[in-house]
């Protein structure tokens, strides 16, 4: 597969966490969760890996270093999620197909699950791909790269992809991955490690 890029937003506060540790560098079996995240992406086979740090920048970037992903500071971080998504979509490479939204909280994510929601962007090139869990809607989500400048026109405040899912409607992928729809946003979320 050519031109897959996986877009990881990684740069908000997580101020709902309430720990003296931020919530990416906290450990899940002896990890920083940004890089539980990052594993199996890495593991996906994706053609770039982005991520996008804005809170905790030098220590973020200190800790992503040795792993081969694109660092991209989103200075603006604090004014919500969708400049995070604006700051790593217009980083993508030109040559990018499709583009994997992903969140930085994600840390239970299959990498199986990843090449699926590639191989079904590939199969449907038109469609966003979203994943589903027991029927519920989930993330990441795969967009195709002719919809980027409609993403970038419709994402505002602390709103990612899904505009989009409501102006272009989407094409669902049935997983067998609870980690779809588990993003960690307190310590108690975080201990509950399936």
């Amino acid at each position: 597969m050519n031109g897959n890029a996986a877009v990881i937003q990684a740069a908000g506060k997580g101020s709902r966490f309430h720990s003296d540790q931020y919530k990416l560098l906290s450990e899940i079996d002896g990890q920083p969760m940004i890089i539980r995240t990052l594993q199996p992406v890495l593991n996906a086979g994706f053609d770039e890996v982005l991520v996008v740090i804005g809170c905790h920048a030098d220590e973020m970037r200190s800790v992503l270093l040795d792993y081969p992903v694109r660092i991209i500071e989103n200075p603006e971080w604090e004014k919500g999620q969708s400049t995070s998504l604006s700051a790593g979509l217009r980083a993508v490479s030109e040559t990018s197909e499709r583009a994997c939204l992903m969140l930085g909280d994600q840390p239970f994510l299959k990498s199986g699950t990843l090449r699926d929601l590639l191989a079904a962007s590939a199969a449907n090139p038109g469609d966003v791909i979203v994943p589903f869990y027991q029927g519920k809607r989930g993330n990441p989500i795969v967009v195709p790269a002719y919809r980027y400048p409609l993403l970038l026109e419709l994402t505002s405040g602390d709103t990612g992809g899904k505009r989009l899912l409501e102006a272009v409607g989407y094409r669902t992928l049935d997983t067998d991955d609870p980690g779809v729809l588990r993003d960690i946003d307190t310590i108690e979320e975080m201990k509950r490690n399936e």
